[in-house]
């Protein structure tokens, strides 16, 4: 039991260092994203903000360094279904990811969690979600949320992404 903890300990932190090198590898790409994801950023509230293959993890980066910029927006993204446990009160959570690098090559995950009032799909169903960014709040740390509004199975995509 305590090897398994150690080795998710180990699993975090490498994802975590993972995730500050591809923000210092791409920084200078994030800026041009970031600028961009900006001027898009300012449209009706009719318009979807769509978290794309090519800047799937540049741009759910995005949305956790500057969440206040999308709470409230329209969001439309695709991924496989994941489920965790919060720590603190051992509720189930789920979220849409995608798998990245990691330490050791497909062992990292990017995405975001989603709230949806409906049947969630089993774990690693390819869905196309669509809401409205809300924050939550997990084990004590503030979070982006997609309150979902559209949640569908649909032809698998991209798993792997390396942006």
């Amino acid at each position: 039991m305590k090897v398994k903890k150690i080795v998710l300990i180990i699993v975090l932190i490498l994802f975590v260092v993972a995730i500050i090198a591809s923000i210092v590898v791409f920084s200078n790409k994030s800026t041009n994203v970031s600028q961009s994801n900006a001027k898009n950023s300012e449209v009706k509230s009719s318009d979807v903000i769509e978290i794309t293959d090519n800047y799937f993890i540049q741009q759910t980066n995005d949305v956790f360094y500057n969440l206040n910029e999308y709470i409230g927006k329209k969001i439309k993204m695709q991924g496989l279904i994941y489920y965790y446990e919060e720590e603190e009160t051992g509720k189930k959570c789920y979220a849409v990811v995608r798998n990245t690098p990691g330490c050791c090559g497909n062992d990292g995950l990017a995405g975001l969690d989603i709230r949806y009032e409906g049947e969630y799909p089993e774990e690693n169903t390819w869905v196309e979600v669509e809401g409205i960014m809300k924050e939550d709040t997990i084990s004590g740390q503030k979070i982006p949320a997609i309150q979902v509004t559209s949640l569908k199975e649909v032809e698998e995509g991209t798993k792997f992404v390396t942006n």
